[in-house]
């Protein structure tokens, strides 16, 4: 019987994907040399391609065709170095920084 809830458990990871979008989120530490490298008009997979990981949606909205989204990233550098990038239909529209390194 254990046997088989080991199967199922390793199934269920392996269903998953391994660590969670949240747990990777933690761990990953934007840097200013990543910041630097992404540029106005990218798409939200390429900029996240650049950081090394997903951001945290911290805004969305849509209005007819118009889609909005601000995501944020935590960073390197001093306490509470962080970024973030806002994405007008999955295209870069701002950027800004606090205390990256």
């Amino acid at each position: 019987m254990s046997k088989l809830r080991l199967a199922l458990a390793a199934a269920a990871l392996l269903a998953l994907g391994g660590p969670s979008v949240s747990a990777r989120q933690s761990e990953c530490r934007v840097t200013h040399e990543a910041y630097a490298a992404l540029k106005h008009g990218m798409s939200y997979r390429h900029a996240e391609k650049i950081l090394g990981c997903p951001g945290r949606r911290m805004t969305h909205m849509t209005i007819g065709k118009v889609r909005r989204a601000t995501y944020s990233w935590r960073g390197t550098g001093r306490t509470g170095a962080n970024l973030a990038l806002s994405f007008r239909n999955d295209r870069l529209t701002s950027k800004s920084q606090l205390g990256l390194q």
